[in-house]
């Protein structure tokens, strides 16, 4: 997901924002990622801690909103 919140704000993922989030969906601890894209860009997103939000919408279909 590219957004999370931080203190009760929606943020979106960034190289500058925090590593440590919370779903805005369902409030289960999140994590900042970064991939590289094959045109050598880098996207940033939040992924679900291993183990938490098994039940969340976002971790299955990040698109949702």
């Amino acid at each position: 997901m590219r957004e999370a919140k931080v203190n009760d704000e929606i943020i979106q993922a960034s190289p500058d924002s925090p590593d440590r989030a919370r779903c805005p969906a369902c409030g289960a601890p999140v994590t900042k990622r970064k991939r590289r894209r094959m045109d050598g860009s880098v996207v940033y997103f939040y992924r679900h801690v291993r183990g938490e939000g098994e039940h969340c919408r976002l971790r299955h279909n990040p698109q949702r909103r």
